[in-house]
């Protein structure tokens, strides 16, 4: 009886679990990636702290008397965005100073350029997107942050969410050795 030789056997099974396993690896690294820069991304946007930062200065802006000065134009003119970090804008000056303060939207400790700030727009972004894609609003290269989480915002166009505004707040958050700029926003109906 003649004996068959099994020594490419082992080299092909080397080579099927070699590529098996490769395979595997790929398969869990693409998966894996998209989720690690989705939680990198929820970290600086909208995290919960932002959140009731946001909220807190949407409670005093509805109670604050000058609110139709602050929103004018945004929704039947060209304004598409308006920056109303300046507490002289507001009736309530001294309130919004203290709101500003314990929320973190101030400007940069670290000498970063990048300070906190307030901004209402229409609750629908479109135009707003299509001005940041035109280089219209935020251009200088410290806006990137802004421009980036703008960009991340979905679009709504349901004509009952659109008739609102949104507020937009970035904030400056100190850690251990940096000072890092959070987002959030909120709708605003009046």
């Amino acid at each position: 009886m003649k004996r068959i030789s099994n020594q490419g056997f082992l080299l092909m099974e080397t080579l099927i679990v070699a590529v098996f396993v490769t395979t595997l690896t790929m398969f869990i690294y693409q998966n894996s990636l998209p989720l690690m820069g989705e939680y990198e991304r929820r970290i600086n946007y909208d995290d919960i702290d932002s959140v009731y930062a946001v909220n807190l200065v949407r409670k005093v802006l509805l109670h604050d008397d000058n609110i139709e000065a602050l929103t004018e134009g945004i929704l039947e003119g060209d304004t598409v965005i308006r920056d109303i970090t300046d507490c002289s804008l507001w009736k309530q000056t001294t309130l919004c100073d203290e709101i500003k303060r314990q929320t973190g939207i101030v400007p940069s400790t670290l000498g970063a350029s990048n300070d906190g700030k307030i901004y209402i727009t229409r609750y629908e972004l479109s135009k707003l997107k299509d001005e940041i894609k035109d280089n219209r609003l935020f251009e200088r290269s410290n806006d990137r942050g802004i421009r980036t989480y703008i960009n991340y915002l979905p679009r709504f166009t349901t004509t009952s969410v659109t008739q609102g505004y949104r507020l937009i707040i970035t904030r400056n958050v100190l850690t251990d050795t940096s000072e890092i700029q959070k987002f959030a926003n909120i709708e605003v109906v009046l």
